[in-house]
């Protein structure tokens, strides 16, 4: 098949993906044809999100530009969604969005703050606090860090007026679980379950539907099932905003890296009409390829688990399982694989989609197990992450931020 045809093959399989899951929008945003459009991308993994704020930060630092001077979209996933809101957030003390800086610290501050362990007298419930009910947890911090009543509209709106601002477009992911609480007799996709994005676009052409508040946006995306509750976003009533009554989870569940989503939003709001019009920056949380994998024979437990593989729900989902390099999942060794899965799956499609046109930077470092756990808030440990990103950037990863950087410039 001809270049242009495998193009154009792709170009529509985007499209309708995009188009499927969010639904297709009256109005579009306008660029000059000339323009190209720069997607910053920013992976979920919880307290590793201090890597892709630290990449953030020497990016800035190098350009001499906040991030909202440099991207036409910024999104992201969990952390990285808390991340893309907060560079697109001005805050009222300031008019400004937070600096990448100012991220860091909250990171390797605030972390307690976010996860704050649940007490319960029911065993099976959520790790961490969404609402403590004394103004404590992920969601009371959320709507502290962008303001109890800023609407996706208001940051959207606030942001053009900035000087220099090039950014038309933020989203966050998440997942549909439920529109009701109740039971769904014909479900319907996009409505009562499947992927969602907050996001401007839909917000500004559906407010009733889609302008939730930016801090709903934050907390949608990162309502890590196990980790956090389910987030109950709209529906009206305070300290919830107007827009649809749903229930949602971490968009991690579908697309821990939303590149592919960035990719998709290009071209769904008519800010890119071709592969070669896009470049992407898609910033990873840090990777620990053990985790990809279980051991086989090296988990059987005489009478309790079998060799070969050959196991029922309680190795997969309860037991903590040896992985590639031989540590245990205390979480079960079935979400790790998926997450990490989905994942891979995602920069191979990226990496593949270069030979048609598209322009795709991946950031990302490796590390150890203990460093991989997404709520090991220790300054010991958010200290190594620190060393590890800036690590990177100086050793494996200096040709591909250097590329950046360039790219960037022109």
């Amino acid at each position: 098949m001809k270049t242009g045809k495998v193009r154009a093959v792709l170009l529509s399989v985007i499209a309708l993906s995009a188009s499927s899951a969010m639904g297709l929008a009256d109005e579009v945003i306008t660029k000059p044809p000339t323009a190209k459009t720069i997607i910053l991308a920013i992976d979920g993994g919880g307290i590793k999100g201090v890597i892709p704020a630290t990449f953030i930060q020497h990016i800035e630092s190098s350009l001499g530009k906040p991030s909202y001077q440099l991207f036409d979209i910024i999104g992201g996933t969990s952390t990285g969604g808390i991340i893309a809101a907060a560079l697109t957030t001005p805050r009222a003390n300031t008019g400004k969005p937070y600096a990448a800086s100012e991220l860091i610290d909250i990171y390797r501050k605030d972390g307690n703050q976010i996860f704050l362990a649940q007490r319960c007298e029911i065993e099976q419930c959520a790790t961490y606090y969404a609402d403590n009910g004394s103004g404590r947890g992920i969601e009371p911090y959320m709507r502290k860090m962008y303001g109890h009543d800023v609407s996706l509209v208001n940051s959207r709106n606030t942001m053009q007026s900035l000087p220099g601002n090039r950014v038309k477009h933020m989203f966050t992911t998440s997942y549909i679980v439920n529109n009701s609480q109740k039971k769904v007799s014909l479900p319907v996709r996009g409505r009562n379950f499947g992927p969602y994005l907050f996001n401007w676009f839909d917000a500004v052409n559906r407010p009733a539907i889609d302008n939730y508040a930016v801090w709903e946006a934050a907390r949608g995306t990162s309502a890590a099932p196990t980790y956090f509750p389910i987030a109950h976003v709209g529906g009206g009533v305070s300290p919830r905003s107007s827009a649809a009554n749903k229930w949602v989870v971490d968009g991690g569940t579908m697309s821990n890296n939303p590149a592919v989503w960035g990719v998709t939003e290009a071209l769904r709001t008519g800010m890119a009409l071709r592969l070669e019009d896009i470049t992407v920056i898609s910033l990873g949380t840090g990777i620990y390829e053990g985790g990809a994998g279980v051991g086989i024979n090296s988990n059987a437990v005489k009478d309790i688990v079998p060799e070969d593989g050959n196991w029922s729900t309680l190795p997969w989902m309860v037991e903590k399982l040896d992985d590639l390099e031989g540590a245990d999942h205390s979480r079960g060794a079935l979400m790790s694989s998926i997450l990490e899965a989905v994942q891979s799956v995602t920069n191979s499609q990226l990496t593949a989609l270069k030979q048609v046109g598209l322009k795709y930077f991946r950031l990302e470092p490796k590390l150890t197990y203990s460093q991989s756990r997404m709520d090991n808030i220790d300054p010991d440990n958010i200290q190594s992450l620190l060393t590890a990103a800036n690590a990177y950037l100086k050793g494996e990863g200096a040709t591909i931020f250097e590329a950046v950087i360039h790219e960037l410039r022109e």
